[in-house]
Protein backbone atom coordinates (compact mmCIF):
# COMPACT_ATOMS: atom_id res chain seq x y z
CA UNK A 1 0.00 0.00 0.00
CA UNK A 2 1.63 3.22 -1.14
CA UNK A 3 0.81 6.64 0.17
CA UNK A 4 -0.49 8.80 -2.63
CA UNK A 5 -0.65 12.51 -1.87
CA UNK A 6 0.35 13.95 -5.21
CA UNK A 7 -1.69 16.72 -6.77
CA UNK A 8 -5.43 16.47 -7.09
CA UNK A 9 -5.46 12.66 -6.78
CA UNK A 10 -6.08 13.03 -3.05
CA UNK A 11 -9.65 12.27 -2.01
CA UNK A 12 -10.64 12.33 1.66
CA UNK A 13 -13.98 12.10 3.39
CA UNK A 14 -15.75 13.10 6.57
CA UNK A 15 -18.44 10.55 7.38
CA UNK A 16 -20.60 11.52 10.38
CA UNK A 17 -23.60 9.51 11.54
CA UNK A 18 -26.80 11.61 11.80
CA UNK A 19 -27.69 10.16 15.20
CA UNK A 20 -27.02 13.40 17.04
CA UNK A 21 -25.58 16.86 16.59
CA UNK A 22 -22.05 17.40 15.33
CA UNK A 23 -19.68 17.67 18.30
CA UNK A 24 -16.37 19.44 18.72
CA UNK A 25 -14.36 16.22 18.20
CA UNK A 26 -16.21 15.61 14.94
CA UNK A 27 -15.35 19.11 13.74
CA UNK A 28 -11.70 18.35 14.44
CA UNK A 29 -11.85 15.18 12.31
CA UNK A 30 -13.57 17.11 9.50
CA UNK A 31 -10.92 19.83 9.76
CA UNK A 32 -7.98 17.43 9.50
CA UNK A 33 -9.51 15.92 6.36
CA UNK A 34 -10.35 19.33 4.91
CA UNK A 35 -6.92 20.90 5.35
CA UNK A 36 -5.28 17.71 4.07
CA UNK A 37 -7.36 18.06 0.89
CA UNK A 38 -6.51 21.77 0.64
CA UNK A 39 -2.80 21.08 1.09
CA UNK A 40 -2.71 18.61 -1.80
CA UNK A 41 -5.37 20.36 -3.92
CA UNK A 42 -7.54 17.29 -3.61
CA UNK A 43 -11.23 16.67 -2.96
CA UNK A 44 -13.09 16.75 0.36
CA UNK A 45 -16.19 14.55 0.43
CA UNK A 46 -19.05 14.68 2.92
CA UNK A 47 -20.70 11.29 3.39
CA UNK A 48 -23.63 10.77 5.73
CA UNK A 49 -23.31 7.32 7.31
CA UNK A 50 -26.97 6.66 8.03
CA UNK A 51 -27.02 2.85 8.07
CA UNK A 52 -28.43 2.98 11.62
CA UNK A 53 -32.03 3.47 10.48
CA UNK A 54 -33.54 3.54 13.95
CA UNK A 55 -31.38 6.40 15.26
CA UNK A 56 -30.61 8.38 12.10
CA UNK A 57 -32.67 11.54 11.64
CA UNK A 58 -32.84 14.07 8.80
CA UNK A 59 -32.82 16.94 11.32
CA UNK A 60 -29.39 15.81 12.55
CA UNK A 61 -28.10 15.49 8.99
CA UNK A 62 -29.25 19.06 8.23
CA UNK A 63 -27.71 20.34 11.46
CA UNK A 64 -24.36 18.69 10.66
CA UNK A 65 -24.32 20.30 7.20
CA UNK A 66 -25.26 23.69 8.68
CA UNK A 67 -22.47 23.48 11.27
CA UNK A 68 -19.90 22.62 8.60
CA UNK A 69 -21.11 25.62 6.57
CA UNK A 70 -20.76 27.81 9.68
CA UNK A 71 -17.12 26.76 9.83
CA UNK A 72 -16.86 27.21 6.05
CA UNK A 73 -15.68 23.64 5.61
CA UNK A 74 -16.75 23.11 2.00
CA UNK A 75 -17.30 19.72 0.43
CA UNK A 76 -16.77 18.90 -3.25
CA UNK A 77 -19.07 15.86 -3.29
CA UNK A 78 -21.91 14.56 -1.14
CA UNK A 79 -23.15 11.00 -0.53
CA UNK A 80 -25.75 9.39 1.70
CA UNK A 81 -25.33 5.71 2.57
CA UNK A 82 -29.07 5.04 2.67
CA UNK A 83 -29.11 5.79 -1.07
CA UNK A 84 -26.28 3.37 -1.89
CA UNK A 85 -27.68 -0.03 -0.87
CA UNK A 86 -27.62 -1.31 -4.46
CA UNK A 87 -23.87 -0.68 -4.54
CA UNK A 88 -23.36 -2.64 -1.31
CA UNK A 89 -25.48 -5.47 -2.74
CA UNK A 90 -23.27 -5.57 -5.84
CA UNK A 91 -20.09 -6.02 -3.81
CA UNK A 92 -21.72 -8.48 -1.43
CA UNK A 93 -22.89 -10.58 -4.39
CA UNK A 94 -19.32 -10.62 -5.66
CA UNK A 95 -18.20 -12.09 -2.33
CA UNK A 96 -21.05 -14.62 -2.44
CA UNK A 97 -20.10 -15.73 -5.97
CA UNK A 98 -16.57 -16.39 -4.77
CA UNK A 99 -17.75 -18.30 -1.72
CA UNK A 100 -16.15 -15.86 0.73
CA UNK A 101 -19.24 -15.23 2.86
CA UNK A 102 -21.87 -17.43 4.48
CA UNK A 103 -25.31 -17.04 5.99
CA UNK A 104 -25.47 -17.09 9.76
CA UNK A 105 -28.65 -18.26 11.50
CA UNK A 106 -27.50 -17.47 15.04
CA UNK A 107 -29.98 -15.14 16.74
CA UNK A 108 -29.07 -12.02 18.68
CA UNK A 109 -30.01 -13.86 21.90
CA UNK A 110 -27.63 -16.73 21.10
CA UNK A 111 -24.77 -14.38 20.30
CA UNK A 112 -25.42 -12.37 23.46
CA UNK A 113 -25.19 -15.59 25.51
CA UNK A 114 -21.86 -16.43 23.87
CA UNK A 115 -20.57 -12.97 24.69
CA UNK A 116 -21.64 -13.32 28.32
CA UNK A 117 -19.79 -16.64 28.57
CA UNK A 118 -16.68 -15.02 27.10
CA UNK A 119 -16.87 -12.18 29.64
CA UNK A 120 -17.23 -14.63 32.54
CA UNK A 121 -14.28 -16.61 31.21
CA UNK A 122 -12.30 -13.37 30.85
CA UNK A 123 -11.67 -14.09 27.18
CA UNK A 124 -12.34 -11.93 24.11
CA UNK A 125 -15.52 -12.88 22.27
CA UNK A 126 -15.01 -14.56 18.89
CA UNK A 127 -17.78 -16.01 16.76
CA UNK A 128 -17.26 -19.78 16.72
CA UNK A 129 -18.00 -20.17 12.99
CA UNK A 130 -20.78 -22.68 13.64
CA UNK A 131 -22.86 -21.63 10.64
CA UNK A 132 -19.93 -21.84 8.21
CA UNK A 133 -20.25 -25.62 8.10
CA UNK A 134 -24.02 -26.16 8.05
CA UNK A 135 -25.40 -28.76 5.66
CA UNK A 136 -27.91 -27.74 3.00
CA UNK A 137 -30.65 -29.53 4.96
CA UNK A 138 -29.81 -27.67 8.16
CA UNK A 139 -29.79 -24.37 6.27
CA UNK A 140 -33.19 -25.07 4.72
CA UNK A 141 -34.73 -25.88 8.07
CA UNK A 142 -33.27 -22.78 9.73
CA UNK A 143 -34.35 -20.59 6.81
CA UNK A 144 -37.98 -21.69 7.21
CA UNK A 145 -37.80 -20.79 10.89
CA UNK A 146 -36.40 -17.35 10.06
CA UNK A 147 -39.11 -16.72 7.47
CA UNK A 148 -41.75 -17.40 10.09
CA UNK A 149 -40.13 -14.79 12.32
CA UNK A 150 -39.82 -12.41 9.34
CA UNK A 151 -36.09 -11.97 9.79
CA UNK A 152 -33.12 -12.74 7.58
CA UNK A 153 -29.95 -14.70 8.25
CA UNK A 154 -27.02 -12.36 8.74
CA UNK A 155 -24.09 -12.59 6.34
CA UNK A 156 -20.58 -13.14 7.69
CA UNK A 157 -17.17 -12.88 6.06
CA UNK A 158 -15.36 -16.22 6.03
CA UNK A 159 -11.91 -15.07 7.11
CA UNK A 160 -10.23 -18.46 6.65
CA UNK A 161 -11.33 -18.58 3.02
CA UNK A 162 -10.28 -14.96 2.46
CA UNK A 163 -6.80 -15.72 3.80
CA UNK A 164 -6.53 -18.75 1.54
CA UNK A 165 -7.62 -16.62 -1.41
CA UNK A 166 -4.82 -14.10 -0.85
CA UNK A 167 -2.45 -16.97 -0.03
CA UNK A 168 -1.50 -15.42 3.28
CA UNK A 169 -2.10 -16.52 6.84
CA UNK A 170 0.13 -13.75 8.08
CA UNK A 171 -1.06 -10.93 10.37
CA UNK A 172 -3.16 -8.16 8.84
CA UNK A 173 -0.75 -5.23 8.70
CA UNK A 174 -0.86 -1.66 7.51
CA UNK A 175 1.21 1.50 7.79
CA UNK A 176 -0.78 4.04 9.76
CA UNK A 177 0.29 7.59 8.86
CA UNK A 178 0.08 8.57 12.55
CA UNK A 179 0.88 5.38 14.50
CA UNK A 180 3.30 3.67 12.12
CA UNK A 181 3.19 -0.06 11.38
CA UNK A 182 0.25 -1.85 13.01
CA UNK A 183 -0.33 -5.60 13.00
CA UNK A 184 -3.36 -7.75 13.88
CA UNK A 185 -3.75 -11.52 14.19
CA UNK A 186 -6.70 -12.52 11.94
CA UNK A 187 -7.43 -15.48 14.23
CA UNK A 188 -8.40 -12.98 16.94
CA UNK A 189 -10.84 -11.16 14.69
CA UNK A 190 -13.40 -13.86 13.98
CA UNK A 191 -15.90 -14.08 11.13
CA UNK A 192 -17.72 -10.77 11.41
CA UNK A 193 -21.12 -9.68 10.09
CA UNK A 194 -21.45 -7.72 6.84
CA UNK A 195 -25.25 -7.68 6.72
CA UNK A 196 -27.54 -8.03 9.74
CA UNK A 197 -30.66 -10.09 10.33
CA UNK A 198 -32.78 -6.94 9.84
CA UNK A 199 -31.30 -6.64 6.32
CA UNK A 200 -29.00 -3.72 7.20
CA UNK A 201 -25.40 -3.37 6.07
CA UNK A 202 -22.94 -2.98 8.93
CA UNK A 203 -20.63 -0.02 9.43
CA UNK A 204 -17.45 -1.90 8.53
CA UNK A 205 -18.82 -3.18 5.24
CA UNK A 206 -20.69 -0.07 4.04
CA UNK A 207 -17.88 2.27 5.09
CA UNK A 208 -15.00 0.54 3.33
CA UNK A 209 -17.10 -0.25 0.25
CA UNK A 210 -17.92 3.46 -0.01
CA UNK A 211 -14.28 4.39 0.52
CA UNK A 212 -13.23 2.13 -2.35
CA UNK A 213 -16.18 2.87 -4.63
CA UNK A 214 -15.89 6.67 -4.46
CA UNK A 215 -12.10 6.57 -4.69
CA UNK A 216 -11.03 7.67 -1.21
CA UNK A 217 -7.21 7.72 -1.09
CA UNK A 218 -6.74 8.60 2.60
CA UNK A 219 -8.99 7.68 5.52
CA UNK A 220 -8.32 10.18 8.33
CA UNK A 221 -10.41 9.37 11.40
CA UNK A 222 -10.30 8.91 15.17
CA UNK A 223 -8.05 6.31 16.77
CA UNK A 224 -11.15 4.53 18.11
CA UNK A 225 -11.49 3.10 14.59
CA UNK A 226 -8.11 1.36 14.63
CA UNK A 227 -9.78 -1.94 15.60
CA UNK A 228 -12.11 -1.62 12.60
CA UNK A 229 -9.27 -1.22 10.11
CA UNK A 230 -8.09 -4.88 9.91
CA UNK A 231 -11.69 -5.97 9.26
CA UNK A 232 -12.03 -3.43 6.48
CA UNK A 233 -8.70 -4.46 4.96
CA UNK A 234 -9.89 -8.10 4.98
CA UNK A 235 -13.05 -7.06 3.12
CA UNK A 236 -10.95 -5.34 0.45
CA UNK A 237 -8.60 -8.35 0.32
CA UNK A 238 -11.62 -10.56 -0.34
CA UNK A 239 -12.60 -8.29 -3.23
CA UNK A 240 -9.06 -8.11 -4.56
CA UNK A 241 -8.85 -4.36 -3.94
CA UNK A 242 -6.05 -2.18 -2.53
CA UNK A 243 -6.82 -0.37 0.74
CA UNK A 244 -6.45 3.40 1.12
CA UNK A 245 -3.89 5.05 3.40
CA UNK A 246 -5.16 5.08 6.98
CA UNK A 247 -4.38 7.81 9.52
CA UNK A 248 -5.92 7.48 12.99
CA UNK A 249 -5.74 10.75 14.88
CA UNK A 250 -5.95 11.14 18.64
CA UNK A 251 -9.37 11.53 20.21
CA UNK A 252 -10.41 14.69 21.99
CA UNK A 253 -10.82 14.39 25.77
CA UNK A 254 -12.51 16.77 28.19
CA UNK A 255 -10.94 18.00 31.42
CA UNK A 256 -12.72 15.13 33.22
CA UNK A 257 -10.60 12.68 31.23
CA UNK A 258 -13.57 11.34 29.25
CA UNK A 259 -13.84 11.28 25.46
CA UNK A 260 -15.87 14.23 24.18
CA UNK A 261 -18.91 12.95 22.28
CA UNK A 262 -22.21 14.18 20.87
CA UNK A 263 -23.87 13.30 24.20
CA UNK A 264 -21.57 15.70 26.06
CA UNK A 265 -23.05 19.21 26.40
CA UNK A 266 -19.56 20.75 26.60
CA UNK A 267 -18.83 19.26 23.16
CA UNK A 268 -21.92 20.74 21.52
CA UNK A 269 -21.16 23.24 18.75
CA UNK A 270 -24.20 25.28 19.80
CA UNK A 271 -22.46 26.08 23.09
CA UNK A 272 -19.42 27.58 21.33
CA UNK A 273 -21.63 29.60 18.99
CA UNK A 274 -23.60 31.00 21.92
CA UNK A 275 -20.41 31.80 23.84
CA UNK A 276 -19.18 33.81 20.86
CA UNK A 277 -16.13 31.93 19.65
CA UNK A 278 -15.09 32.83 16.11
CA UNK A 279 -15.33 29.76 13.84
CA UNK A 280 -11.83 30.27 12.44
CA UNK A 281 -10.42 30.55 15.95
CA UNK A 282 -12.12 27.29 16.94
CA UNK A 283 -10.59 25.59 13.89
CA UNK A 284 -7.18 27.07 14.74
CA UNK A 285 -7.44 25.70 18.27
CA UNK A 286 -8.60 22.26 17.13
CA UNK A 287 -5.79 22.08 14.58
CA UNK A 288 -3.03 22.64 17.16
CA UNK A 289 -4.63 20.38 19.78
CA UNK A 290 -3.07 16.98 19.29
CA UNK A 291 -1.04 18.13 16.32
CA UNK A 292 2.30 19.84 15.69
CA UNK A 293 2.84 22.55 13.08
CA UNK A 294 6.53 23.07 12.45
CA UNK A 295 7.61 26.47 11.14
CA UNK A 296 10.99 27.82 10.10
CA UNK A 297 12.38 31.30 10.57
CA UNK A 298 15.61 32.73 9.23
CA UNK A 299 17.41 35.35 11.30
CA UNK A 300 20.99 36.44 10.95
CA UNK A 301 21.64 33.71 8.42
CA UNK A 302 20.50 31.00 10.87
CA UNK A 303 17.47 28.76 10.67
CA UNK A 304 15.21 28.64 13.72
CA UNK A 305 12.61 25.87 14.06
CA UNK A 306 9.52 26.51 16.19
CA UNK A 307 5.97 25.29 16.66
CA UNK A 308 3.45 27.58 14.99
CA UNK A 309 0.31 28.13 17.04
CA UNK A 310 -1.69 31.01 15.52
CA UNK A 311 -2.68 31.11 11.85
CA UNK A 312 -4.06 33.93 9.73
CA UNK A 313 -6.48 31.72 7.77
CA UNK A 314 -7.30 28.10 6.95
CA UNK A 315 -5.10 28.10 3.83
CA UNK A 316 -2.06 28.88 5.97
CA UNK A 317 -3.15 26.13 8.34
CA UNK A 318 -3.29 23.69 5.42
CA UNK A 319 0.10 24.81 4.14
CA UNK A 320 1.79 23.91 7.46
CA UNK A 321 -0.24 20.73 8.07
CA UNK A 322 1.56 17.36 8.16
CA UNK A 323 -0.62 14.36 9.04
CA UNK A 324 2.49 12.42 10.11
CA UNK A 325 3.01 14.93 12.93
CA UNK A 326 -0.45 14.41 14.35
CA UNK A 327 -0.11 12.93 17.82
CA UNK A 328 -1.21 9.37 18.49
CA UNK A 329 -1.98 10.00 22.16
CA UNK A 330 -5.10 11.65 23.58
CA UNK A 331 -5.59 15.40 23.11
CA UNK A 332 -7.03 17.37 26.04
CA UNK A 333 -9.59 20.06 25.25
CA UNK A 334 -9.05 23.31 27.16
CA UNK A 335 -11.57 26.13 26.88
CA UNK A 336 -9.04 28.49 28.47
CA UNK A 337 -6.67 27.83 25.57
CA UNK A 338 -9.54 28.29 23.13
CA UNK A 339 -10.33 31.69 24.70
CA UNK A 340 -6.68 32.66 24.36
CA UNK A 341 -6.61 31.77 20.66
CA UNK A 342 -10.00 33.44 20.10
CA UNK A 343 -8.62 36.61 21.69
CA UNK A 344 -5.62 36.51 19.34
CA UNK A 345 -7.93 36.21 16.35
CA UNK A 346 -10.09 39.12 17.55
CA UNK A 347 -7.05 41.34 18.07
CA UNK A 348 -5.61 40.55 14.62
CA UNK A 349 -8.92 40.92 12.77
CA UNK A 350 -9.60 44.30 11.09
CA UNK A 351 -12.80 45.97 12.32
CA UNK A 352 -14.53 45.63 8.92
CA UNK A 353 -13.80 41.90 8.80
CA UNK A 354 -15.10 41.44 12.35
CA UNK A 355 -18.29 43.30 11.45
CA UNK A 356 -18.79 40.87 8.58
CA UNK A 357 -18.24 37.89 10.95
CA UNK A 358 -20.68 39.35 13.51
CA UNK A 359 -23.36 39.65 10.83
CA UNK A 360 -22.79 36.36 8.97
CA UNK A 361 -21.94 34.07 11.89
CA UNK A 362 -23.74 35.60 14.87
CA UNK A 363 -26.81 37.30 13.34
CA UNK A 364 -25.84 40.64 14.89
CA UNK A 365 -27.01 42.78 11.97
CA UNK A 366 -29.75 44.60 13.89
CA UNK A 367 -27.58 45.80 16.77
CA UNK A 368 -24.73 46.74 14.42
CA UNK A 369 -27.08 48.72 12.16
CA UNK A 370 -28.36 50.52 15.22
CA UNK A 371 -24.80 51.33 16.31
CA UNK A 372 -23.93 52.60 12.84
CA UNK A 373 -27.06 54.76 12.60
CA UNK A 374 -26.42 56.22 16.05
CA UNK A 375 -22.71 57.02 15.73
CA UNK A 376 -22.02 57.27 11.99
CA UNK A 377 -19.77 55.15 9.77
CA UNK A 378 -16.35 56.27 11.04
CA UNK A 379 -17.09 56.23 14.77
CA UNK A 380 -19.01 52.96 14.36
CA UNK A 381 -15.93 51.18 12.96
CA UNK A 382 -13.75 52.81 15.60
CA UNK A 383 -15.99 51.50 18.40
CA UNK A 384 -15.84 47.95 17.00
CA UNK A 385 -12.08 48.29 16.62
CA UNK A 386 -11.82 49.35 20.26
CA UNK A 387 -14.03 46.56 21.62
CA UNK A 388 -12.31 43.76 19.71
CA UNK A 389 -9.06 44.57 21.52
CA UNK A 390 -10.74 44.54 24.93
CA UNK A 391 -12.60 41.24 24.97
CA UNK A 392 -11.97 37.54 24.28
CA UNK A 393 -15.27 36.52 22.69
CA UNK A 394 -17.97 37.88 20.40
CA UNK A 395 -20.53 37.39 23.16
CA UNK A 396 -18.63 39.82 25.40
CA UNK A 397 -18.36 42.36 22.58
CA UNK A 398 -22.07 42.24 21.75
CA UNK A 399 -22.95 42.63 25.41
CA UNK A 400 -20.67 45.67 25.72
CA UNK A 401 -22.23 47.33 22.64
CA UNK A 402 -25.41 47.72 24.70
CA UNK A 403 -23.84 50.53 26.76
CA UNK A 404 -23.61 52.73 23.67
CA UNK A 405 -27.39 53.10 23.52
CA UNK A 406 -29.81 54.98 25.73
CA UNK A 407 -32.09 52.06 26.56
CA UNK A 408 -30.22 50.47 29.44
CA UNK A 409 -30.96 50.58 33.16
CA UNK A 410 -28.46 51.26 35.90
CA UNK A 411 -29.07 48.75 38.67
CA UNK A 412 -28.13 50.51 41.93
CA UNK A 413 -29.59 48.02 44.38
CA UNK A 414 -26.95 47.12 46.93
CA UNK A 415 -24.29 49.36 45.30
CA UNK A 416 -22.82 52.14 47.42
CA UNK A 417 -21.90 55.36 45.66
CA UNK A 418 -21.05 58.96 46.55
CA UNK A 419 -23.97 61.17 45.45
CA UNK A 420 -22.02 64.41 45.97
CA UNK A 421 -19.10 63.13 43.87
CA UNK A 422 -21.49 62.18 41.09
CA UNK A 423 -22.96 65.71 41.14
CA UNK A 424 -19.48 67.25 41.05
CA UNK A 425 -18.55 65.12 38.01
CA UNK A 426 -21.81 66.10 36.33
CA UNK A 427 -21.13 69.83 36.88
CA UNK A 428 -17.57 69.63 35.55
CA UNK A 429 -18.58 67.62 32.46
CA UNK A 430 -21.38 70.10 31.77
CA UNK A 431 -18.76 72.86 31.73
CA UNK A 432 -16.38 71.20 29.24
CA UNK A 433 -16.81 70.95 25.48
CA UNK A 434 -13.61 69.06 24.70
CA UNK A 435 -14.32 65.32 24.98
CA UNK A 436 -10.91 64.08 23.92
CA UNK A 437 -9.27 61.52 26.22
CA UNK A 438 -6.74 63.99 27.69
CA UNK A 439 -9.45 66.54 28.45
CA UNK A 440 -11.64 63.88 30.10
CA UNK A 441 -8.67 62.79 32.18
CA UNK A 442 -8.08 66.40 33.32
CA UNK A 443 -11.75 66.80 34.31
CA UNK A 444 -11.50 63.67 36.47
CA UNK A 445 -8.28 64.85 38.16
CA UNK A 446 -9.76 68.29 38.78
CA UNK A 447 -12.94 66.81 40.28
CA UNK A 448 -10.92 64.56 42.57
CA UNK A 449 -8.80 67.51 43.75
CA UNK A 450 -11.81 69.80 44.32
CA UNK A 451 -13.70 67.23 46.38
CA UNK A 452 -10.92 65.58 48.36
CA UNK A 453 -11.42 62.27 46.53
CA UNK A 454 -9.04 59.90 44.80
CA UNK A 455 -8.89 59.64 41.03
CA UNK A 456 -9.85 55.98 41.42
CA UNK A 457 -13.08 56.93 43.23
CA UNK A 458 -13.94 59.31 40.39
CA UNK A 459 -13.34 56.62 37.77
CA UNK A 460 -15.48 54.11 39.68
CA UNK A 461 -18.38 56.56 40.04
CA UNK A 462 -18.14 57.55 36.39
CA UNK A 463 -18.10 53.95 35.21
CA UNK A 464 -21.12 53.05 37.32
CA UNK A 465 -23.33 55.83 35.93
CA UNK A 466 -21.98 56.00 32.39
CA UNK A 467 -21.95 52.24 31.70
CA UNK A 468 -24.17 50.79 34.43
CA UNK A 469 -21.33 48.43 35.36
CA UNK A 470 -18.60 48.16 37.95
CA UNK A 471 -15.85 47.08 35.57
CA UNK A 472 -14.98 47.03 31.89
CA UNK A 473 -12.60 48.50 29.30
CA UNK A 474 -11.17 52.03 29.25
CA UNK A 475 -13.83 54.42 30.55
CA UNK A 476 -11.96 57.31 28.90
CA UNK A 477 -12.53 55.85 25.44
CA UNK A 478 -16.14 54.97 26.23
CA UNK A 479 -16.86 58.53 27.35
CA UNK A 480 -15.17 59.89 24.22
CA UNK A 481 -17.37 57.68 21.99
CA UNK A 482 -20.58 58.48 23.90
CA UNK A 483 -20.08 62.24 23.68
CA UNK A 484 -21.08 65.03 26.01
CA UNK A 485 -24.88 64.81 25.71
CA UNK A 486 -25.10 61.11 26.62
CA UNK A 487 -22.55 61.34 29.45
CA UNK A 488 -24.30 64.35 31.02
CA UNK A 489 -27.69 62.64 30.69
CA UNK A 490 -26.45 59.49 32.44
CA UNK A 491 -24.81 61.44 35.24
CA UNK A 492 -28.09 63.28 35.72
CA UNK A 493 -29.94 60.11 36.77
Amino acid sequence: MKENSNGNNVRVRFAPSPTGNLHIGGVRTALFNYIFALKYKGKFILRIDDTDRARSKKEYEDAIADDLRWFEIKWNEFYRQSERTSIYEKYLNSLKENGLVYECFCTEEEILKSKEIAVKSKKPYLYNGRCANLSSGEKEKLMLNFKEKRIYPSVRLNIAKVLRTVESFKPVEFNDAVHGRLSFNPKLIGDFILKTEDNRFTYNFASIIDDYDIGITHVIRGEDHISNTPKQILILNALGKEPPVFAHISLLYGKDGKIMSKRDSAANIKYYKEEGYIPDAILNYLAVTGNTFTAYEYKGGKEKIFEKEIFSNILEMADFFDIKKAKGSSAIFSEDKLRYINEKWLTAMPAKQLIKVLIEKFQAENILNKLQETYGENLYSEIIGFLKNEFKTVKEILKEIEIFFEDFDIELAGIKFDHELKQALLKNFQNTDDFGENSIKNVIKETASQNGKTVKECYETLRLFVTGRLDGPSILKIIKFLGKARVVKRLSV
